[in-house]
Formats: structure tokens, C-alpha cells, sequence
């Protein structure tokens, strides 16, 4: 049989009340089990085993009754929640409390996956809801409810985008509004993501809240691997605040560090001990970029194709220099569904597509960029047709609202919205000297886009091609 841990407990409850606050609610999916070891299907999570044909018992015997279950199955007393082409939920019954409660559970990714999502009807919560998890191990969540009105609440646990998860030991308890608590409103782990040369964010600020204790809350990490990890402080106020984390250089390529955050304060009434925990992770990328992602050493566009391209990337929403030459901008309005890139466009006003080469086809080897709101007049092609063949840097996301590393379907920028998002040559008028008989000598003259062609138009109104040729 397994065993039930409590130690998420300490995160909202002093240690001398946790066996006073007995749960309102609590599911373990302890009974399903072979009794005989027959071959019924449960199997998956609490033995270790994370894919391939496991937890495949249809029937789910709950402790508590009326739970909703859409594509779920059985695994080792836990609950395999998804399949490989239908995203699955689970939704608790209603569950009586009233004003806050605490949730926690464990949940483990099934093989290749790590996406999962919960829902609270009848309350709301600051906590994360939307989770990346780790492959092969059980994570602990703590999750604060507040603003139960209604008395009760329904909890749902949803795969995303057909990620299939293991779900156990969920707990609901009532909050003690006269216990000392210590809450991070960013959630129980800080994941700095996935470390390049200087790729992802270097600092993490989170938010801490206190309330019912005295002497202040104590800030300190557990001794990490060579000490990677630094505090902004050592303290906060009893009522909390805030507190930034910053990675410090040195961490091996192609390993994953990590330490605890520890939080300390005393109840304000029991002098009680109150602890909250928070993981502190750090993912070293293994790759090799060309550029650092800053303004005097941006990122290439090898460099935004290899991040985009490398599995496990966490795309933070820090922001990045990229530097390419302007091959046009995205034909995309043969597509209107999908929005995606269909090709080069020469008026589009909206997108840029940057390569290695001015002279580069391979449209593998493209990276698209996102141009909006004052950028939009500088960076266009069809207002700015010399910008085509030249060298540009602009300054934007590496993300989208989904963690997805494209733009209209390729690797891409987004967010270059202003003129401190961009570096491109200054503007001039084309000065045309003595290549064509036809052309009078140093006559001022710009570039036009007609038909998706580039021409040269004198200020008298007279139209050359770019060979010299007069066209009218």
C-alpha cells in the first residue's frame, strides 16, 4: 500500500495545528489495485512506470463518489487523466468549505508529456494553474482558494493539448484565518527555464504575502550545486513582499540544478514555527549560439532556429536582440485560416522575414518577425523598400501565450513595437550616379515596390529598373 505525506502542510499551517486541521476532502484512489497481481490494468505512477502500456484499467474506483471522468483510466492507486489523441479532465464532486481553503495533490507527467491544467469553480486562487512537470517524478502542488461564497467547490484537473498526466493524493482543508501563514502568490516552484548563453531570464522576482505572524519572515536557500542561486534579501516584513532570485555563472552545460527557497516566521498567537517551501530550478542548455541575445552581441537567426528547434526550451518573456538581413515580409493572405507563412510577400506591413543572406532562399533558414504599433512605419517593406538586403536588429519575445518558439508557423520575433526595439540603416534617398546613359549624374531618386518588383523613380517622375533600364 502507499503512503500518504502531509509535508505540504507547513506551506499555509503552523507545524503545532497540522493535526488539528483535518481535511474536508480527501481522494487517493486507493482501491485501485489487483488484490490477486492479475493483470487488470493498474499499473502506472506509484510503480515508476510512466508510459508505454500501463494504466489501462478502465474501472476507477474513487474513495469518495461523484467524480466526473472524461478519457481518464486507472493506474497504481493514482488516476491516469488523457489519452495520446483526446485531452482528458477529472472533476472533483462538490466539495463543502467556505471562505479560503488549501489544495494540494501530486501529479506526474505521463512519458514524452508535461502539460497540465486545473480549474476551480466556486472559488479563486493566485496560484499557478497551468503547470510544466517534471519527466519520471511526482511533484507536490499547494494551491490557496479564497472567495468561497457559495459554500462548495468543484475542481477540475485537465490534460492540455493531448498531454496525459498521473494524478494522486488530493487534499482540500480549511483555512484558519487566525494561523500564521507565509503564501507565495507565484506559485510553490521558480523554474528559471533553460539556461543558454545568456538565453532565458537571469533573475526571477516573486511575491510573498504573510499574514498572523511576527519577527518578520526569514529568506534563505538551501545549499545548492556551487551555490548558483543568490537572494536580493535575507528578510521580509511580517506582512511579506517581494523577493528576486538570481542565477549566478558557472553551472554546467546539459544538467539541472536546483535548491530550496525556504521562508521562516513564528504565529503570532502559538509562537508556532511557519514554514513555506518553494523549489528553485535551473535547466543548462547544451547548445551552441552564435550571439548572446543583447544589444552589441544579439542572437542570429541560426541562433533563434537552433533555440526554437531544442526540446525542453522554456520560453521566458524576456526580451532579446536578433540580427538578420530584411528578405521581405510574410505572404500569408493565401492561408486566411491559418495565418501561417505562405511564402515571400513584398506588401505585407505587419511582418518581416530575416535570413543570414541577402542572397538566402532556403525559406528553412528564414525567421519571421512581428512588426506593430510604432515600429510599423520604419520597418515595413512597402513603405521602407530599401531595407530589402540589408542588415537590421530588432528587439522582441521569443514566445507566444502557448510557449509555442513561432511566428506565422516559422521560428520568429515578436513585439518589435517601438523605436528602441529596432537598429536599421538610416534612411536616405538613392543617390543615382552615372550607370545609365538615360540617368543624369548624383540625381536624387528613391525606391518604389511596384508589382512586387523594385524600381528607381527620379524626382522628374521618370521609372528605371535596378539594371539602369528606363521603364517610362
Amino acid at each position: 500500500m502507499k503512503h500518504v505525506f502531509f509535508v505540504v502542510l507547513t506551506s499555509f499551517f503552523s507545524v503545532s495545528m497540522m493535526a488539528e486541521m483535518a481535511p474536508v476532502y480527501y481522494e487517493g484512489f486507493s482501491r485501485c489495485f489487483d488484490e490477486e497481481d492479475e493483470n487488470y490494468g493498474y499499473t502506472g505512477g506509484n510503480d515508476n512506470l510512466w508510459g508505454g502500456n500501463v494504466a489501462t484499467a478502465i474501472a476507477i474506483y474513487q474513495d469518495a463518489p461523484e467524480w466526473d471522468f472524461t478519457y481518464c483510466n486507472a493506474g497504481l492507486q493514482c488516476l491516469k487523466v488523457g489519452t495520446s489523441q483526446k485531452q482528458g479532465s477529472a472533476t472533483t464532486p462538490e466539495i463543502a468549505c467556505e471562505g479560503e481553503a488549501v489544495l494540494s495533490f501530486r501529479v506526474a507527467p505521463w512519458e514524452g508529456d508535461s502539460l497540465f491544467s486545473l480549474a476551480i469553480q466556486g472559488g479563486v486562487t493566485a496560484d499557478k494553474t497551468v503547470y510544466e512537470l517534471k519527466k519520471h517524478q511526482w511533484t507536490d502542488i499547494t494551491i490557496h482558494i479564497s472567495d468561497i461564497t457559495s459554500g462548495k467547490i468543484r475542481i477540475t484537473f485537465s490534460s492540455m493539448y493531448k498531454h496525459r498526466f498521473f494524478l494522486d493524493e488530493i487534499y482540500v482543508r480549511p483555512v484558519d484565518p487566525t494561523v500564521g501563514v507565509i503564501r507565495s502568490l507565484d506559485g510553490s516552484s521558480v523554474d528559471f527555464g533553460l539556461l543558454g548563453r545568456n538565453y532565458s531570464a537571469a533573475t526571477r522576482t516573486i511575491h510573498i504575502e504573510g499574514a498572523n505572524l511576527k519577527n518578520g519572515i526569514s529568506a534563505s536557500l538551501e545549499e545548492g550545486e556551487n551555490n548558483l542561486f543568490r537572494l536580493s534579501s535575507a528578510s521580509l516584513p511580517d506582512r511579506g513582499g517581494e523577493l528576486t532570485i538570481t542565477c549566478l555563472p558557472g553551472a554546467a552545460a546539459g544538467n539541472t540544478h536546483g535548491c530550496f527557497l525556504f521562508l521562516r516566521s513564528k504565529d503570532a498567537n502559538t509562537n508556532a514555527a511557519v514554514e513555506k517551501r518553494i523549489t528553485v530550478m535551473m535547466e543548462v542548455a547544451n547548445i551552441a549560439l552564435e550571439g548572446a541575445g543583447t544589444k552589441t552581441d544579439p542572437y542570429t537567426c541560426s541562433d533563434v532556429i537552433t533555440l526554437a528547434a531544442n526540446e525542453g526550451t522554456v520560453w521566458t518573456e524576456t526580451r532579446y536582440w536578433v540580427t538578420g538581413f530584411v528578405i521581405g515580409g510574410v505572404k500569408r493572405y493565401n492561408n486566411l485560416e491559418s495565418g501561417n507563412y505562405d511564402g515571400i510577400s513584398f506588401t505585407d506591413k505587419r511582418s518581416l522575414v530575416l535570413a543570414a543572406s541577402p542572397s538566402e532562399t532556403d525559406d528553412n533558414k528564414y525567421v519571421t518577425v512581428q512588426i506593430s504599433d510604432n515600429a510599423r512605419a520604419a520597418l515595413n517593406v512597402v513603405d521602407n523598400p530599401e531595407l530589402i538586403g540589408q542588415k537590421i536588429s530588432v528587439n522582441g519575445l521569443l514566445l507566444n501565450e502557448k510557449a509555442n518558439p513561432l511566428y506565422l508557423g516559422k521560428p520568429g520575433v515578436r513585439d518589435v513595437r517601438s523605436d528602441a526595439h529596432y537598429i536599421r540603416p538610416e534612411k536616405k534617398p538613392l543617390a543615382i550616379e552615372n550607370t545609365h546613359a538615360a540617368m543624369q549624374e548624383n540625381q536624387k531618386a528613391k525606391l518604389i515596390l511596384k508589382d512586387g518588383m523594385l524600381i528607381i523613380i527620379r524626382p522628374d517622375g521618370a521609372l528605371f529598373s535596378t539594371a539602369g533600364i528606363r521603364i517610362r
